[in-house]
């Protein structure tokens, strides 16, 4: 008799990219040697892409996803290029499992962003956190534990989480920047004392998450040097930390400059991270005032 571990029996999987293709992966870890086969649906009403995830990926074959041959990939309908339309993906055999990473939207031209500072009112952390949640969500985690509610955000953003004084400054050491598209917040980056800057060393932390819909137009690395500006001035240097399997997020941050100071863990869990830093020019003419936005153009 053989005995499956507990959580072995449902399908894992990952939405990955959406753009002109829309690629992910699905196992079985119950069945290693099977293919699992997927549903892609856009729009709505959904116009239905059948594949089966059965190719070869070295990144899921090194994660320990059995041979590797999971990967699934199908292109974006000509039909439907410049519509933007919602991706979702359905495991044949499978209707209750949802991969992570869905539903997500293809956008071929990211087109106008702003970028600027999350301001303290209730409706302005309103809609911070309810692109935290939706992150949270998209990566399959529980957001009553995960985001904090907007009191909290509240409280970090004017030191009130700290023993500062009430008179003191609360935008010398800490900013919340937020990359908007047509209303919608598409990305964070936020700096402040934390994890895994030491507290007395100068250093600020810097933490930084997109929206999987707009990756790879460049916008992460505008939002950081962004980011820089703000900083340049009130701190030494940026310290952030990440996982060592994040190869496209290790790649950005070395051509910025951060460099290796060893690894670290995560105080919560001990997940071990590369913590990294970048040191800081003296700013060239004003800092960066809070309240001015940035308008991009892709």
């Amino acid at each position: 008799m053989t005995i499956v571990p507990e959580g072995c029996l449902d399908p894992e999987g990952c939405l990955d990219m959406v753009g002109h293709r829309v690629s992910g992966w699905a196992w079985l870890p119950a069945e290693p040697g099977r293919r699992l086969r997927v549903e892609v649906l856009f729009g709505d009403p959904p116009m239905r892409v059948e594949a089966l995830a059965d190719q070869h990926r070295p990144d899921l074959e090194s994660a320990g996803k059995g041979d590797g041959q999971h990967g699934f990939a199908v292109p974006l309908p000509d039909s439907l290029a410049g519509r933007e339309p919602v991706v979702d993906v359905r495991l044949t055999g499978f209707p209750g499992v949802r991969l992570r990473g869905t539903p997500r939207r293809a956008i071929l031209t990211l087109g106008l962003v702003t970028l600027r500072a999350i301001r303290t009112m209730d409706a302005d952390l309103g809609r911070l956190r309810g692109f935290l949640a939706g992150m949270v969500r998209l990566n399959g985690g529980c957001v009553d534990t995960a985001v904090p509610s907007v009191a909290d955000l509240h409280a970090w953003l004017t030191g009130r989480d700290t023993d500062r004084n009430e008179e003191d400054d609360c935008w010398t050491d800490r900013c919340w920047l937020v990359a908007e598209r047509g209303g919608r917040m598409v990305g964070h980056c936020r700096i402040g004392p934390g994890w895994p800057a030491p507290p007395g060393s100068g250093a600020l932390a810097l933490g930084i998450e997109l929206h999987p819909d707009i990756r790879g137009f460049g916008l992460g690395r505008q939002l950081m040097l962004a980011a820089h500006r703000w900083a340049a001035g009130r701190c030494a240097r940026l310290e952030l930390a990440v996982l060592p399997h994040n190869a496209h997020a290790l790649a950005l941050y070395r051509a910025l400059g951060y460099v290796d100071l060893g690894p670290t863990a995560l105080p919560e869990t001990g997940e071990i991270h590369h913590r990294m830093a970048v040191a800081l020019p003296a700013p060239q003419g004003p800092v960066w005032h809070i309240g001015r936005s940035v308008i991009l153009v892709n």
